[in-house]
């Protein structure tokens, strides 16, 4: 059985007139990104990959989160297709995984983290994933075919339930 991880940047900081891209994590996203990382770190998860998004609040939010589960930061795979296409484009990411592949966690934006979470539930109703948020899903199956009749969601974590 595989793990996916969906996963939306901590919250990020609008106070400097700066790109969109080089947005950082405000005091607050800084704190959820390692109060996340913490609450990861206790379990038995510890994902085969991490992919993240470039731009620097989606970056610093898988670092955060790597460095508390003991993955190596190195080894943090960054994909600028995660900034700025959509959610077809994570769908084709994830069916081209390596069947070796067991787990993957996916750092990236709104609104895409949210419709790649609707697409995966087969969900017609709104999904809301605040800053921050996590939807790990259980897939059965090989990545290359993956479905919403071939996947549970198997937790839902946001930082406000860490804080």
């Amino acid at each position: 059985m595989k793990t996916l991880v969906i996963c939306r940047h901590a919250k990020s900081d609008w106070s400097q007139a700066l790109p969109d891209f080089d947005r950082p994590l405000n005091e607050r996203g800084i704190k959820d990104a390692a109060a996340l990382g913490k609450r990861l770190s206790g379990g038995e998860f510890r994902p085969d990959l991490i992919i993240s998004s470039p731009a620097i609040r989606a970056k610093t939010t898988a670092e955060s989160v790597a460095a508390a589960i003991g993955y190596e930061l190195h080894a943090i795979r960054l994909e600028q297709s995660l900034y700025d296409e959509g959610p077809g484009n994570e769908m084709g990411i994830i069916q081209a995984m390596p069947e070796l592949v067991e787990s993957i966690m996916l750092f990236g934006h709104n609104p895409t983290q949210e419709t790649l979470v609707r697409m995966l539930l087969n969900s017609e109703s709104s999904v809301v994933m605040p800053t921050g948020a996590m939807a790990a899903f259980e897939v059965f199956g090989e990545w290359r075919t993956i479905q919403a009749k071939k996947l549970t969601l198997k937790w839902f974590l946001i930082p406000r339930m860490v804080r």
